[in-house]
């Protein structure tokens, strides 16, 4: 358990350092060369969060959709969503990232109520890319290192070229 925390706040704290010096009026820029945007991308790590990290491990959480329109976070930020479109209806960076906070916060107190047999147990809510619910932790900061990736792409080309 203390692996799968470890491994979710390296995650965590690599996606902030690598967003701090993004100025805010770039969240939006989306370059040709990656096609994605700062604010899609924290977005959509929010969202697969929820759903790895909260909904799979303990079932929907009433904290996070009182803060959250979970059905607007998917048509904003879900796999097949486009960064470009409902711009003007999409979350600003200082509500996104209040939210990214808030999303691990509910993720640690869920570990702290997991035991490690409940591990193998099925996700509490069906999951597109896991059956159980150590793979949907353990998925959680992979997925969350691949879009660490693409933000590391995308900060270069804003910082570099825009």
């Amino acid at each position: 358990m203390k692996t799968i925390k470890n491994q979710i706040l390296l995650a965590k704290e690599k996606t902030l350092k690598l967003i701090t010096d993004i100025p805010v009026e770039k969240w939006f820029v989306t370059p040709n060369v990656i096609e994605s945007n700062l604010n899609w991308q924290i977005g959509h790590i929010i969202l697969a969060n929820y759903l790895h990290g909260i909904a799979s491990i303990s079932g929907a959480n009433e904290e996070f959709k009182n803060k959250v329109n979970v059905v607007d976070y998917i048509k904003f930020y879900g796999p097949k969503s486009n960064p470009n479109n409902f711009k003007s209806e999409k979350p600003s960076s200082e509500e996104l990232l209040e939210i990214y906070d808030l999303t691990f916060v509910l993720i640690l107190k869920g570990l702290k109520n997991l035991r490690a047999k409940d591990l193998q147990k099925e996700t509490a809510v069906p999951n597109p890319a896991v059956k159980i619910k150590y793979d949907a932790l353990l998925w959680l900061s992979q997925h969350q290192s691949w879009h660490n990736g693409q933000i590391a792409m995308l900060k270069r080309v804003l910082t570099t070229y825009q």
